[in-house]
């Protein structure tokens, strides 16, 4: 049986990985009277609920989190019943999941309680944005999505100028060409600038493909609405992505000083792989707006309460 490319290993992975760190001290907290519950002999304490507490966000400790760990304690023993917790792909996935939990510890234990950015700040980051905000706009698209191999010159040709996307679809079934209906909205906080600069001034009905991966998506601007955000609603999200863009520096400069004091080789076998900083692996061109490269979607991902 393989277990590596499936969605009950990744369960099974979660469930040991956790069952083994609610294990640890168990004894000695049971033994002190810190135990709620026993599933088959295995104790689960009070500091294992406050820790689901920190991690759940609730307010209080309740009934409902003490039978979510009896569930995953139940979940734990019948894994290891199966022997997953000695399957060399449970293993491998638990020990990355440690190294990343370590990872991560260090990280935050090295960041700094973030500095609130002041008010000048929010206001520059918002004037500079005029389209993510003053002028955000709001996009409506209708897509014909294709497979990169069915592209050919006479569909290219077809797909310049003004026209109904229906009659391309009709193009496309002519010739049996399978294709994915879409309808897409987008705003201009979501659209890489080169795109963005290229729907600017564009009309209703313009035609133009946009190429990601080993996807042609045959696109039509349906509609184009104003949508702006004022500075007092986008003030907040605004905030909390200059303090993580703030981290991101700090992480950077701990990283560049661990890279600096550590010797790192890098053997034969390494330099057969691409690095894709120079050759992204999803590379976005607009025919008829120009050519386009995806934008650092950091601040996309960082406003994401704004819509």
């Amino acid at each position: 049986m393989r277990f590596a490319a499936t969605g009950k290993l990744k369960t099974a992975v979660s469930i040991v990985l956790l069952g083994a760190l609610a294990a640890c001290g168990s004894k000695n907290e049971a033994s002190s009277g810190q135990a709620l519950a026993s599933v088959d002999g295995k104790e689960i304490t009070i500091h294992q609920l406050n820790a689901e507490l920190g991690r759940s966000g609730a307010r209080e400790a309740s009934k409902q989190l003490l039978d979510g760990l009896v569930a995953r304690q139940l979940l734990v023993n019948a894994a290891r019943k199966e022997k997953l917790d000695s399957n060399p792909s449970v293993l491998a996935d638990i020990e990355r999941a440690k190294d990343l939990v370590l990872a991560q510890s260090y990280v935050q234990m090295k960041l700094s309680k973030p500095a609130r950015p002041s008010q000048q700040e929010v206001d520059d980051f918002y004037r500079q944005h005029p389209d993510w905000f003053a002028q955000r706009k709001q996009y409506e698209f209708s897509e014909l999505v294709i497979s990169n191999a069915n592209l050919s010159k006479e569909l290219n040709e077809l797909m310049t100028g003004t026209r109904p996307l229906e009659e391309v679809a009709g193009w496309l079934n002519a010739r049996n060409i399978p294709f994915t209906r879409l309808q897409v909205v987008k705003t201009s906080m979501d659209l890489p600038p080169p795109m963005l600069e290229g729907l600017k001034g564009m009309e209703r009905g313009r035609l133009f493909i946009v190429k990601e991966g080993d996807s042609a998506i045959l696109a039509a601007l349906a509609d184009v609405k104003s949508a702006p955000v004022s500075q007092s609603a986008a003030a907040a999200q605004i905030e909390q992505y200059l303090v993580a863009q703030g981290q991101g520096r700090i992480t950077d400069q701990e990283l560049n000083r661990l890279k600096a004091d550590a010797k790192i080789d890098y053997f034969d076998k390494a330099k057969a792989l691409k690095d894709l900083a120079a050759a992204p692996a999803a590379t976005t061109a607009v025919q008829g707006s120009g050519a386009a490269a995806p934008k650092d979607d950091a601040v996309a991902r960082g406003l994401s309460g704004i819509k």
